[in-house]
């Protein structure tokens, strides 16, 4: 098999392209990820692994089969995301697979731009009934860091992206979708029940909250008892507790 070592070859730059500016397709460089990714289904499109690391990686990761191109150490180098590479690179196609079941229930984060509280949200969503996250004007859910920090369950859900509040307010009237919001002034969540199937919420950021829009447009508001003078908690912590408490009270 022809290695690859030079960095301006063709297959690396369209990788580092991927990298830094992903839209539909997913960087991996970590070797158990790309594992979860292959498992979950994910099509794999690239896959490149250092050529003097190459028998003990397909030894440990035998998934990887024949699908791989050998390259050089300093093309992984090149690639990769963090400080010690692993000698492998991937690239998946992330969004190929079947359209949003909208009976599933959902998340909807607004203007959310912190990749770790995405993470977060998707780990815990991963564990729940929420299977569907939508996207207003947030992170990418390809970020780097929110990939790592969801350790894994990026690939257990579904994303679906919107411009603004009232293109997602318009596309939940139309497909009769009810969820409520996460803000301080609703009402206790561990003391109300949702009644209400397939159930949404959302949660904004940290700064700015929820657009007015979606909470006049929303069921009911809900919000986390707070002691001691807290006002609130972030957005991460805050959607994980309301949809674990979902699950438990409805």
């Amino acid at each position: 098999m022809e290695i690859i070592t030079s960095i301006k070859n063709d297959i690396v730059k369209k990788i580092k392209d991927i990298r830094d500016n992903p839209v539909d397709k997913l960087f991996l460089d970590n070797p158990k990820t790309i594992v979860e990714a292959l498992s979950a289904g994910k099509k794999l499109e690239i896959l490149l692994i250092n050529s003097k690391k190459a028998d003990e990686i397909i030894a440990k990761y035998p998934v990887f089969g024949t699908k791989y191109q050998l390259v050089g150490e300093n093309v992984i180098d090149s690639l990769s995301s963090t400080k010690t590479p692993q000698g492998v690179v991937a690239v998946f196609d992330f969004f190929e697979k079947e359209p949003i079941n909208l009976s599933d229930n959902f998340i909807c984060l607004d203007n959310l731009q912190d990749p770790g509280n995405l993470g977060t949200i998707i780990r815990s969503a991963s564990g729940t009934s929420f299977k569907n996250i939508f996207l207003i004007n947030s992170v990418n859910p390809l970020n780097q860091k929110v990939v790592r920090s969801s350790m894994g369950g990026v690939f257990k859900e579904k994303f679906k992206s919107f411009c603004s509040a009232n293109e997602f307010v318009s596309f939940a009237k139309q497909n009769n979708l009810r969820y409520v919001v996460a803000d301080m002034d609703g009402e206790n969540i561990f003391k109300n029940k949702i009644d209400f199937s397939p159930i949404g919420v959302v949660v904004g950021s940290e700064g700015q909250g929820v657009s007015d829009v979606l909470r006049q447009n929303a069921d009911k508001l809900v919000s986390i008892p707070m002691k001691n003078g807290l006002e609130s908690l972030n957005a991460g912590v805050s959607c994980s507790i309301i949809i674990y408490s979902i699950e438990n009270i409805s």
